[in-house]
């Protein structure tokens, strides 16, 4: 009897969430001094399907961060109909998963284990930040080119808007202070961060 490629990719798919949420509660507990056995053991496969899957402990750890990334709600081509509101639904994912306890403690560890581990934390850093930005920095290169938003460099824009969006909170939660806790008040500060960065970015007036 043939295979299934479809139940075939749902039990992949199944596999490599497993996976992943070993490797985000180890990166959690322990950061980057994680081991392949450790993950294999966590997530209930053997340490040798791990390397055939993954090929290395760093590409199995970008692969995971990669998953995070806060872009699928951002369509393929902005309009003028979407453009604020993919940004704001943008900035609230984006924020809901700084915001998980799992990915605080790993910020805690991983900023700790800096010079421990500088070439993985560097790859890492490049995998997420650096592809979100990159990421975001084309949606609004796009957003450009239709004159939705004024002509300037879209790497700085997105990464103007990404620390807008972020803003202190996660410095505060990493430092244990009070901060926006609740998906309101995350929800609140997201449109503040896109409406002031679409006021900065307005396309010029056809009469200026």
């Amino acid at each position: 009897m043939d295979s299934d490629p479809r139940a075939e990719r749902q039990a992949d798919d199944a596999r490599h969430r497993q996976v992943s949420a070993a490797v985000r509660a180890l990166i959690a507990e322990q950061g980057l001094q994680i081991s392949m056995d450790a993950v294999a053991a966590r997530a209930g496969c053997s340490k040798q399907t791990l390397y055939a899957r993954y090929g290395s402990k760093r590409a199995l750890l970008l692969r995971v961060v990669s998953d995070g990334l806060a872009t699928a709600r951002l369509p393929p081509v902005p309009t003028a109909a979407t453009l604020r509101p993919s940004l704001v639904a943008f900035a609230e994912e984006h924020l809901a998963r700084l915001s998980e306890p799992a990915a605080v403690g790993a910020a805690r560890l991983v900023t700790a284990q800096a010079l421990q581990f500088p070439e993985d934390i560097a790859a890492l850093y490049e995998g997420y930040v650096g592809t979100l930005q990159g990421c975001l920095a084309g949606w609004l290169q796009q957003a450009m080119r239709r004159g939705l938003l004024r002509h300037d460099d879209p790497h700085y824009a997105a990464e103007l808007l990404l620390g807008m969006i972020v803003g202190l909170d996660f410095d505060r939660q990493r430092h244990l202070v009070a901060h926006r806790a609740s998906p309101e008040a995350r929800s609140q500060w997201a449109h503040f961060a896109v409406d002031s960065f679409l006021r900065a970015f307005a396309p010029p007036s056809p009469l200026s």
